[in-house]
Parts: C-alpha cells; structure tokens; sequence
C-alpha cells in the first residue's frame, strides 16, 4: 500500500493548491451545494465525522471528515455558504505529533 506524508508545509501547500483551483472545481461541476446538505450526505452515506477543521485567509472554512474506515472527504465551503467537495479518498491515517517551533 501507497503512504503519502505531507510533511512539514506539504498540508499549507496542499489547501494553497485547492484555494487556486476552487474557481475551476467549481466549473468542473464537482459536487457543490448548501454545507447542511453536503454534510448530511457525507455523514449518513459515508459515515465520515469531522477530523480537522481551518480557515483559510480568504475566510473559506475548509474541513476533512473522516470515516472509522478511513475514508476522507475535503469539504471547502465559501464565507457565502458554498461548500464544495474538494478531494475523496481512502486509507486516512493520523499522525500525531507535536508543530516544530516556527511551524
């Protein structure tokens, strides 16, 4: 099995990559909707519940739910209440450790 880490800044780099590309997820017609609605379909169908939450500087709310069978789910919503699916997967793994200083 395929491990990918993030490493240090690998997770700002990867929501900086999702800011830019929004506007063309958006366009690309990927699930977009009200957050309740989405929401209530990842919770009910997949089973995921909230595992990180952060804001981003333009104020979006970007969220990753998580399933017990790891299954993942990136929620962005916008400030206006768009939220939209950002990226789907398998295999979350946590990994706890403690932010290097200056991180």
């Amino acid at each position: 099995m395929a491990r990918f880490s993030f490493g240090r800044h690998g997770l700002s780099g990867l929501v900086a990559a999702l800011l830019i590309f929004l506007p063309t997820i958006a366009a690309a017609q990927l699930p977009c909707a009200a957050r309740d609605e989405i929401v209530g379909e990842i919770t009910q169908r997949f089973k995921e519940a909230p595992e990180a939450t952060g804001v981003t500087p333009q104020g979006m709310l970007l969220e990753v739910f998580v399933s017990e069978a790891r299954s993942w789910t990136i929620l962005l919503t916008t400030p206006q209440g768009l939220s939209c699916i950002a990226a789907v997967g398998e295999n979350w793994e946590r990994e706890f450790h403690k932010p290097e200083v200056g991180f």
